[in-house]
Formats: C-alpha cells, structure tokens, sequence
C-alpha cells in the first residue's frame, strides 16, 4: 500500500508555491489596499527600478476595476502621483519605468471606458479629480524634455521610445479621438509641436514614424473648431529643413514598399504571379504581428502626408525635394523588408531597435527620385486592390493628396516644368486584353505625365460592376485640375493624349451599359458631365494648350469616330430628363454639356459621308483628319462659361466622416497591435551598466 494511501491521500512532501517576480509581488500588495510606503520611505525608488509586467499589472487592473473599484481607486491615484514624480527622475531606468506604468494605467482606464468617453469619471479614476490640469502639464513637459535630450546620451533613444508610448497611449484612449478628454491637454501644451518639429530634423530615421503618427492623431481632434492649437501652428509652419525631414521620413516608407512589392513580384513571375500579389497584399492587410511598429502605417503615414498638403503650403516644395534618402544601411532584400508581420506599409527605420543607427551607407533611391515620384508608384500598387474595402480606403485617401496637389499652383508648375523630370515605374494589373510590361525602365519625364498615365490606369482597370463612383470623381478631378492649368498658363506639355481620351469615352460607354445596375443608387450623369467638360476644354481651348496642331484634330477625330457613344449618352440623358426622378437636374445639365459634340458630330459625318460616298473604299485616319482640316472655318460651337473651374477641394463639407473613419481604423489598430515592449528597461541597465568604470 503506497504512502498516499496510509494518509488519506496527502503527500508528506511540502507544496512548492509558484515563484513569483518581485514587482508582482509588489501589484499584488498594492492592489490589495496595502500602502507600504507609509512604513518605508525608499519603496518607490526600488518599485520603478523594477522592470514593469505590463502584461500582468493590465490583467489584474481589468479584475480589480470590476471586482474591487472602491479598493482600487485610491491605489491607482497614488500609483500615477508616484509615477509622475519619477519620470522627472534624473535616473533612467527609474524613469523609463515611470513612463512604462504611466502607459499600463491610462490604457487599463480606458479600455473599461470605451462606451462612456475618456471624461472626468475615467480621469478621477486614474488620478483623482484635484490638480489634473497640473498633472498631465507635468507629464507633457517630462515627454518634451525627454524628446529634446541630446542623442549622444546612452539610452536616449530607448527614453525617447517610452515618451512616445505615454503621449501615443493618451493620444489613443478612445475610438472617437473626440471623447477623449487627455486630448485636452495636448492641446493647451503647445511646445508639444515644437518638441517633435525639433526630433524630426535630429533623429528621423529613429522616430520618424512616431512623430507622423502624433502629429495625424493631434490634427484631427476637434479639426473644425478653432481650439486646436496644431492646425494653426501646421498650417504656418515654415521650417524647411523640418518639413523636408518629414517628407524624408513618409518617402522612405513608400520606397521600402514599392521595393518589397517589385521584389515579391519579380520573384513570382513564372509562377501564379497574380496570386502571389494578392498573398503579399491580403496578408499585410491582415497582419496582426506582435512587432512594436507593426501598425497600418499606410494610413497614419499617409494621412500625416494629406494633412501635409492639405493644411501647408510650405510641404508643396518638399514633394520635389530631390535625392530623398532611403533609411537604411543596405540594399533591401525581400526577407529584409516582409517580415511575417508585415502592415499595409513597410515600415519606416523606426523599426530599428538599435540604439545607434549608421548612415555612413546610406542609399538614395534608385536614380533621381522625390517623395511625389515615389508617392505616384504607390498608388499604382494600391489602386489595384481597391476591391478590398481597407485598401479602397487607402486609395481614396491617396486620391484626397492628389487633389490637394493638383490644386496647387506651384505644385503644378513643378509637375509641368521639363527641367524637372523622373522616371517613374507604375504598375499595371493583370488584364486579360494585354500583356504585361516587366521593363522598369521607364523614360524620364514631368510628374504631370505620370500622374495622367496613373489615372488613365485608373479608369481602365476598374470598370466593373462593383463600380467605385467615388474614386472614380476624384480621378476625374485630378485630370480637370491638371487640365485647368495648362489651359491657364497656356503650358504645352507633351503627351499622347489619345490614350486618356479613349478610356474616357470608353468609361461613357460603360455607365451607359451598365446603366441597370450603376444608375440606381449614384448620380451617372453628374460623372459623365465632369468627362464631356474634358472634351469640351479640349474642343474650345485645345489650341491655347495642346502641343501641335495634330493634337488638336485628334481630339475632333475621336469625337467623330466614337459619335455613336455620344448620341447613345445624350439619348440616355433625354430619358432621364424627360421623366420626374432624382436625377433629372443632372441629365438636363450633360445634354446641355453634349450640344458642342453633338454639333460636332453631325457636322464632320456630313461631310464625310459626302466624300466616302463618291469612292469606293472606306476612307483612312489621315483622309479623315484632312476632311476636319479643311471644314473647321464652317463649324459653329456655343462657347461654355467656366470649363476650367472645378469646385475647390472642401473637407469639412465632403470627407469629414471618411477622416473620421480613417482616424478611428489608425487608433484601433494601434490598440490591437500595440504592446509595451518593456524590455528596454533591460537594455538600458546593460548601456548604463557598460558604463560604469571597471577596475584593472
């Protein structure tokens, strides 16, 4: 019989007790109600020399908040009044704790709050509700002295990284940035935006990313009222050296994108080469990766660029500010740059942990390019899977940047000037009706005529049936505002305009096919009055903007040979007009914009029907463009008002909720993926340790 028997089943052998950290130890202490800093005055200089548990203080937080709320609110005032002493400390690793802790707390709190805002209760709850002005004033001005230390101090980019985890973490306490009340302090701490202009000139490559995302997140809180402090200070800045760091820092992840991108299609070509794409997108969209900037970085990088040109015109000249470098030490590699949890981006170098970063091998991107030129091949990317609704967002968002851009005057005279030129690569997607183009050679050229090619792609890749109308008006945009300034300045850029003026009639045909499936919930005839007004601008002002003569009687000669898609669209319009429905103030204003190419129309077929009829074979291209040649003297067009003005580019009136959208997915895809990566604290007793001086 064993011993177990003999004694009911007990071991005469003692129970070994779980072994526990011992800042474990001290949350559960803490936790409980105890307050052992009554009996020892040195207990919080040894609780933050203690690497903080995130992991396990965020749990016991959420437990106690419904278990003991009473117990835990008075534990969790005097735990932030600590910690708020310490990350003033002029000891690191004290400090870098207090800034760790700072971060557990705030995101404990505001996780339990999402449904009631981060308001005064959440507030009194974290740090009471005397002296909170105070409190989050000393805690901003202890994260902008932290940003503004100087780097050749050790561990300086490790204090710099948990500053940026505090602000980053009040920044993103709740969904809807604008019921969260920490912004408030943000906002009455104006050298906040000082601070991280100034890191952005010092460290890009080490912070540049964060510092795009604090700056996106602080320019949307509260954005149309007058109260936020950051609009008004962006919208003036004027620092070029800053402002060129900053486009620096959003090209150098576009770059190490198109990269990876080119790198895992050229490696894919003989195999399933669209399948393999769509892996590489598909899995960065849906990438939750543990890495701590593993984030969507296209959408807070690319939203920090649209505010860029959006609110400040002083960035326009960074988008062509040349040699913009790549951060990194190396030529990429695929295994470099796609890591198993890559984001929608590659990241920028904040991925580094390094403590130093060399640049000393610095590599520009290959051949001259700016951010703009790099910016143009990432939209080529994207646009190719907009039938993913992350990424459809993505475009639309990169579609609002070139818009602003496009509305700019000195932007577009840099895009426009021949002495300006880049060779820019756009990808293609896979059709059916042509083959691919591998060459990476392409010619270098103006901006301008890349960034047409770009939206001619546009419209030729995305006719289907799960029509994207609203990227469709915005692509229509960019074309009349590029249109609008050469008209304007009478700027005779050379391009073949064939191409772009074929998708657009084959686009009119298009709605007109699919007329059942596309007319019932979007306004068609609005869409295809912007394209007629293309045309019309063509057709009156072609001559004024045009590079030769022969261009200008093409367009006449598409006009006439493609005359059966008009009258169609005007007979589509008619139907609609003639009848009570929602669209019929638009159908009545593109049958007015159709009257100069119906008069067009009728007057080159009649007199080309008049010669083909004297002669046996069909006439060619060239007796064609002879015959409009020689009949323009006898044409009569109605001169429309205004074909070179667009409505002006209005957030607050269109793409307020979209914005809003667009915040919310960046904040909660922080909250999701992000986590203390407390480690640092290990790193940094190792710098210090090295440090100190050893006896020979």
């Amino acid at each position: 019989m064993s011993a177990d028997s003999n004694t009911g089943n007990k071991s005469f052998w003692p129970v070994k007790t779980a072994f526990k950290e011992k800042i474990v130890v001290l949350y559960d202490a803490l936790l409980s109600g105890d307050q052992p800093w009554l009996e020892n005055g040195h207990y919080w200089d040894d609780f933050f020399l203690l690497k903080v548990n995130a992991k396990y203080l965020l749990e016991e937080l959420d437990r106690n908040y419904v278990e003991k709320p009473a117990i835990l609110k008075p534990q969790l005032n005097a735990i932030f009044d600590q910690c708020l002493v310490f990350v003033n400390s002029a000891h690191r690793i004290r400090q870098l704790n207090a800034y760790y802790t700072i971060c557990v707390l705030i995101h404990a709190v505001s996780r339990v709050n999402q449904r009631n805002g981060f308001g005064h209760p959440a507030l009194d709850f974290l740090c009471g509700s005397e002296g909170v002005e105070n409190k989050f004033e000393t805690l901003v001005e202890s994260v902008n002295h932290t940003f503004l230390i100087d780097d050749s101090l050790s561990g300086s980019t490790l204090l710099k990284n948990a500053a940026f985890d505090v602000i980053l973490t009040c920044c993103t306490t709740m969904l809807n940035i604008n019921e969260n009340m920490l912004m408030d302090y943000m906002m009455a701490n104006a050298n906040l935006f000082d601070s991280i202009t100034q890191l952005i000139i010092r460290s890009p490559a080490s912070h540049g990313y964060d510092i795009c995302l604090l700056l996106a997140l602080l320019l949307q809180y509260h954005k149309y009222d007058t109260s936020n402090t950051y609009i008004v200070r962006f919208s003036v800045f004027d620092d070029e050296v800053a402002l060129t760091s900053l486009a620096q820092v959003i090209g150098s992840s576009l770059c190490e994108y198109n990269k990876a991108y080119d790198i895992e299609r050229t490696a894919n070509e003989s195999s399933s080469w669209w399948s393999s794409l769509t892996t590489f997108v598909g899995s960065a969209i849906q990438s939750t990766g543990g890495n701590r900037r593993m984030k969507k970085v296209d959408d807070c990088l690319l939203l920090a660029f649209y505010e860029a040109v959006h609110l400040n015109r002083n960035f326009i000249s960074a988008l062509t500010h040349t040699a913009t470098n790549s951060w990194g030490t190396k030529s990429p590699t695929s295994s470099d740059i796609l890591p198993p949890s890559l984001p929608a981006m590659a990241t920028p170098a904040t991925l580094m942990t390094q403590e130093q970063t060399d640049f000393s091998d610095m590599d520009d991107f290959s051949g001259s390019n700016n951010l703009l030129s790099v910016f143009l091949e990432y939209c080529s990317i994207i646009q190719q899977f907009s039938k993913n609704e992350d990424m459809c967002n993505t475009t639309k968002l990169c579609y609002l940047i070139l818009l602003c851009i496009t509305e700019d005057e000195f932007a577009n005279a840099t895009m426009h000037d021949e002495n300006v030129i880049f060779s820019v690569y756009l990808h293609k997607a896979p059709m059916r009706h042509r083959k691919q183009n591998n060459e990476k050679n392409s010619p270098s050229r103006p901006l301008a005529v890349a960034l047409l090619d770009l939206t001619m792609e546009f419209i030729w890749s995305h006719m289907m049936r799960n029509f994207p109308y609203d990227l469709y008006t915005k692509c229509i945009g960019i074309i009349q505002r590029i249109l609008s300034f050469q008209k304007r300045t009478r700027t005779r850029l050379s391009y073949s305009w064939r191409p772009l003026w074929n998708a657009l009639i084959t686009l009119l045909k298009f709605l007109q096919n699919c007329e059942s499936q596309l007319a019932k919930h979007r306004d068609l005839f609005q869409l295809a009055s912007k394209i007629i007004n293309i045309f019309n601008l063509f057709i009156t002002f072609g001559d004024t903007f045009l590079r030769t003569p022969e261009a200008y009687d093409e367009v006449f000669y598409e006009t006439v040979r493609c005359y059966h898609i008009f009258d169609n669209l005007f007979a589509f319009a008619c139907r609609y007009a003639n009848n009570d429905n929602e669209f019929k103030e638009s159908a009545l204003k593109l049958m007015v914009n159709l009257t100069n190419i119906k008069l067009i129309t009728h007057h080159f077929n009649t007199k080309i029907e008049a010669i083909s009829n004297n002669q046996n074979n069909p006439l060619t291209e060239n007796q064609v463009l002879e015959i409009i040649r020689n009949n323009y003297d006898t044409l009569a067009l109605k001169l429309h008002d205004d074909l070179d003005q667009y409505d002006i580019y209005s957030e607050k009136a269109t793409e307020a909720s979209f914005l809003a959208n667009i915040t919310r997915n960046i904040i909660g895809n922080y909250r999701r993926q992000y986590s203390l990566d407390t480690n640092s604290t290990v790193q940094l007793s190792s710098i210090l340790l090295n440090e100190v001086p050893t006896i020979s």
